[in-house]
């Protein structure tokens, strides 16, 4: 799969979510589906660097646009101030990693009315815990 570069700039949106503009629709320039993160909420896994610095996270959907989101540890470790224009490359992934901080970030955005009927499930989060009854 192809990574995607672009520039944008970071901005602060609704409860004070800060986030960047996606230039592209990912399930026409990738061909996959978006995947459930929540109730009423889905995204496209991706990992990539914000001007050199590694992320993990998503491509969600909201108000007829594409966005990801830039969060405060992020923010603080790239030096990045609301304004900025920031160096964006990214591409797909699967990894739990990636999954795990998706979940967690879509749940500070407003959930649109409904989740988008075709996004696929990936298994949940694994926890460190180990099972009941399990022997090590």
């Amino acid at each position: 799969m192809s990574k995607a570069r672009f520039e944008a700039a970071l901005f602060e949106g609704h409860k004070g979510v800060t986030a960047v503009l996606v230039p592209f629709d990912p399930e026409e320039v990738w061909g996959l589906k978006p995947v459930r993160l929540a109730p009423r909420r889905d995204g496209w896994l991706v990992t990539g660097t914000v001007n050199a610095t590694r992320f993990d996270g998503y491509i969600g959907f909201r108000w007829a646009r594409f966005f990801i989101i830039i969060g405060p540890e992020l923010r603080s470790a790239a030096k990045l101030f609301v304004g900025d224009t920031l160096s964006m490359v990214v591409e797909p992934t699967t990894t739990l990693k990636a999954l795990a901080k998706a979940r967690k970030q879509s749940k500070v955005t407003t959930p649109p009315p409904k989740s988008g009927a075709d996004a696929i499930e990936l298994p949940p989060t694994r926890s460190r815990k180990r099972p009941t009854g399990s022997r090590r």
